[in-house]
């Protein structure tokens, strides 16, 4: 699996290249077509592992990495397709055979990071395929980042909160009532942060 699977800072920052397309695995939702067969045995000769489904599967796979869609079906047959756009579980590219504003806002709405349009061109796929991975990846890096930098700042916002309960109930100043969380996360081996919510919790609680 490539797109969650865990990696050296160095890895994952590295591109996905064409040689490591054998260890994807795609998920090809569509209905029985030559579209979707030609679709399946192309990406069978770049190399990747494909799965089809259609209906939509209730949820996408866990060992997903790739997921292409037929988006006209989608529309015209009013099928839900479970789709997280603002932390989606895979890369997923759209398949259109022609482009009008309800195809449009769907593609849109899902927020697929390709679009390739019918009658399929091999020349494209690959491009396509390599781009939108690669850019997933790089999203996902980013997206930890920031809540990493989120979870950095609520730690700093609850122990500030902590301390200033602590100075108001022991008359204390703000150097000796950090010292008290620090003091009590070594006692009881567990963080400052730990300490700070335990302490807003039972304030919270009278």
């Amino acid at each position: 699996m490539v797109s969650r699977s865990p990696h050296s800072p160095n890895e994952r920052s590295a591109p996905i290249l064409i040689k490591d397309l054998r260890n994807l695995r795609v998920l090809l939702l569509q209905p029985k077509s030559s579209e979707g067969e030609e679709l399946w045995q192309h990406l069978n000769r770049i190399g990747c592992q494909v799965q089809t489904n259609w209906p939509p599967p209730a949820e996408i796979p866990a060992n997903t990495d790739v997921v292409f869609v037929f988006v006209r079906p989608i529309v015209e047959g009013d099928i839900v397709l479970n789709w997280n756009a603002d932390d989606p579980p895979a890369v997923l590219i759209a398949i259109v055979d022609y482009e009008n504003p309800i195809i449009v806002e769907k593609v849109l709405r899902l927020r697929a990071q390709a679009v390739i349009g019918l009658p399929l061109r091999t020349f494209g796929i690959l491009a396509n395929l390599l781009l939108s991975v690669n850019n997933h990846r790089r999203e996902q890096r980013l997206r930890l980042r920031v809540e990493r930098m989120d979870a950095k700042l609520k730690a700093h916002r609850d122990i500030d909160k902590a301390k200033a309960i602590l100075m108001a109930a022991n008359n204390v100043s703000e150097q000796v009532a950090y010292e008290t969380l620090r003091e009590q996360a070594m006692n009881k081996r567990t963080t400052i942060e730990a300490i700070a919510m335990a302490v807003i919790t039972a304030r919270d609680l009278l």
